[in-house]
């Protein structure tokens, strides 16, 4: 008879201690996207055994109204992930601390899982947050050589500097900063004749999966320096979600990418788009009226967008998707 009564007391007493699995749902951080206000970052890891089926995650500020919303693109959440949240256009000022509620569907969006409560800012740590720019090889034959590399503030300030060498069985290097609000321009020069692969220059906020990134082509043809220009947090300083007008005629065009989208920024007004292969054939065709331009999903590889502004410029812009 004790051991009928066992199994009950054994039973009563492992849900007495079993965990909440959201109260092992730890975040790593919650933020904007370092390079632009239109996507908010929840950098997550997973202590618990509950898989957390198709999840999204909803940003809602005090008054109940939902501000950012992450699209459902992953069957479960494991060790580590990191999600993207899409803004809506204009409603949060990053340079406020945001108040609100922090919600965590599954099933998309079927069941209401986990919920924190947030009292926090969105913009960057102080007095600095990371970056960490890259250069590497991204196909065909070997990059080989020396380089060197340099990133300078907006008053053109030197932050760091260095050189480093591209052999047979490294090709890939990195270096991490940390780096307060600013438009920065990392600066790569290879320091002999041109060599071949596919060389890239990218910034990221993490190592960590789908964090959000910026990349270049490295231009071997063209010249020997490659700048890239990268406005990291530059908003927390400005008016929410909205690319300022420089101070100088050019037009100013970025491209950011994480797993989820691709988005080119432009200072100006952006009209139409035509996209072409490396080979000369149009594959798309956009007239967005509007200075954030969704890139449509594409084949990988490199493109060219031909833009049309407002100012009645016409410039081209490297995709690699």
């Amino acid at each position: 008879m004790k051991n009928i009564l066992l199994f009950p007391v054994l039973l009563i007493a492992s849900f007495a201690i079993a965990q909440d699995p959201c109260s092992d749902l730890n975040f790593v951080s919650i933020q904007y996207s370092p390079f632009t206000d239109t996507s908010i970052i929840v950098h997550v890891e997973n202590n618990s055994s509950e898989l957390f089926d198709y999840p999204g995650f909803v940003l809602i500020d005090s008054n109940g109204d939902t501000l950012a919303k992450e699209e459902v693109n992953f069957f479960g959440i494991g060790q580590e992930s990191v999600h993207t949240l899409a803004v809506r256009p204009g409603v949060l000022d990053p340079t406020d601390d945001f108040v609100g509620e922090l919600e965590l569907h599954t099933g998309f969006y079927d069941t209401l899982q986990c919920a924190w409560q947030l009292n926090q800012s969105l913009c960057a740590d102080t007095p600095c947050d990371s970056l960490i720019i890259t250069f590497q090889n991204w196909g065909g034959a070997l990059v080989l050589g020396d380089f060197h590399w340099i990133v300078t503030d907006s008053e053109q300030a030197v932050v760091d500097s260095g050189t480093f060498t591209m052999e047979t069985q490294g090709q890939y290097w990195q270096h991490g900063l940390c780096l307060e609000p600013d438009t920065y321009n990392y600066s790569l020069t290879a320091l002999g004749n041109p060599s071949g692969g596919g060389p890239v220059m990218t910034a990221s906020s993490s190592s960590s999966f789908a964090a959000p990134s910026m990349l270049e082509y490295f231009e071997w043809f063209n010249q020997l320096t490659t700048v890239m220009e990268i406005p990291f947090f530059s908003f927390c300083a400005e008016p929410p979600n909205d690319v300022p007008e420089t101070s100088s005629s050019e037009t100013n065009i970025h491209v950011f990418q994480d797993r989820e989208k691709h988005e080119l920024v432009c200072s100006a007004l952006v009209k139409d788009i035509l996209i072409y292969s490396v080979s000369g054939q149009l594959v798309s065709e956009l007239t967005p009226l509007s200075r954030i331009v969704r890139l449509p999903r594409l084949n990988s590889g490199s493109y060219i967008a031909v833009l049309s502004t407002n100012k009645g410029e016409v410039r081209t812009k490297l995709i690699v998707q």
